[in-house]
């Protein structure tokens, strides 16, 4: 092989070969780069960019093999009709409820690993689907990475209190051996008034804050058409939030096949990260399930504030069936 110092003279044929002997020696050999480095006479930070481009130029191709089964053609179709950034369908059929949910579980934690670093801040809404997520990384994907969990929501006063956003980013804080901050309010105050005096507490407004700048945000989405929160908010509200054309909310937002809010008195009385949040993060992971959740899904992607989507074969057919409507 040819002194490494007359790289950049080197036909195509002769960079390919030597590209080709580094890649076997680091991936196949398993030397490190400063072992290569002594070998070649050269540096490690050349070796370092000569694996890059071996892998730019395809003579390295690494494939990645994921332990579940995804639908390529429907997230294929996703892609080209929504432009999210990325996508995971996870195969449904002839599955049930508990398999799909422990394989979205599976997917999620895989994902957040991949995107999770030291220091960063992670915001988490509450419900269901992101309880067993958490429940999942905490029982299966230890780590050791300081991040700061944070609702981006005031609690819920649910009946299960483990669903709620305060416990939820309690736990996934202690799974990845970061730390948490609590917003110390309901989601819904008695009056704009309220809402505007308990914003102004230090702590509520810091974790507020934070939950504003957040690196990701792990939430899911509701939907207008099957009550999601029908308990909490009661029928007659649902009513006349459908009448102003909404399926579904995020966060606490409620917003049109479009994916635009619908401004409703709620907001004026929310503790919540404001829905325009939710467009500046520069990763929303909205983890979904079931042919229920299909409009509220094809809402927020049409809105274009889900960088991220991760969701069965029945929920990604019944969004795109509706996009058909």
């Amino acid at each position: 092989m040819k002194d490494l110092k007359n790289y950049e003279s080197m036909t195509i044929q002769e960079k390919w070969n030597t590209l080709a002997v580094i890649a076997n020696l680091y991936y196949n050999s398993e030397m490190t780069q400063n072992e290569i480095a002594d070998r070649m006479y050269t540096s490690r930070s050349k070796i370092s960019r000569m694996l890059k481009e071996a892998r730019a130029l395809g003579v390295v191709e690494i494939s990645i093999k994921e332990p579940w089964e995804r639908d390529l053609e429907l997230e294929m179709k996703m892609e080209q009709l929504y432009h999210v950034k990325n996508i995971r369908v996870v195969m449904a059929k002839e599955s049930n409820k508990d398999q799909v949910m422990r394989r979205l579980s599976e997917v999620s934690a895989y994902y957040l690993d991949s995107v999770v670093k030291d220091r960063m801040v992670v915001g988490i809404s509450w419900g269901n689907t992101l309880y067993h997520i958490v429940r999942y990384i905490d029982a299966n994907n230890k780590k050791n990475i300081p991040i700061t969990v944070v609702p981006i929501m005031g609690a819920s006063n649910v009946k299960r209190p483990e669903r709620d956003a305060m416990d939820l980013a309690k736990d996934l804080a202690s799974a990845y051996g970061g730390t948490y901050q609590y917003i110390y309010a309901p989601l819904f105050v008695k009056n704009k008034e309220l809402k505007e005096s308990l914003v102004q507490d230090d702590t509520i407004q810091h974790a507020l804050s934070l939950a504003q700048n957040a690196d990701v945000i792990l939430t899911s989405v509701g939907s207008i058409e099957y009550k999601t929160w029908e308990h909490y908010l009661g029928e007659n509200t649902f009513e006349l939030l459908s009448k102003q054309g909404a399926i579904g909310h995020i966060g606490g937002h409620f917003f049109d096949k479009e994916g635009k809010e619908i401004h409703t008195v709620l907001a004026e009385r929310m503790i919540a990260i404001e829905f325009e949040d939710f467009v500046k993060c520069k990763n929303v992971v909205c983890i979904a399930y079931g042919k229920t959740k299909g409009k509220a899904v094809h809402g927020a992607l049409r809105g274009g504030f889900v960088d991220t989507l991760i969701i069965d074969t029945d929920c990604a057919e019944a969004a795109l069936a509706y996009d058909g409507e």
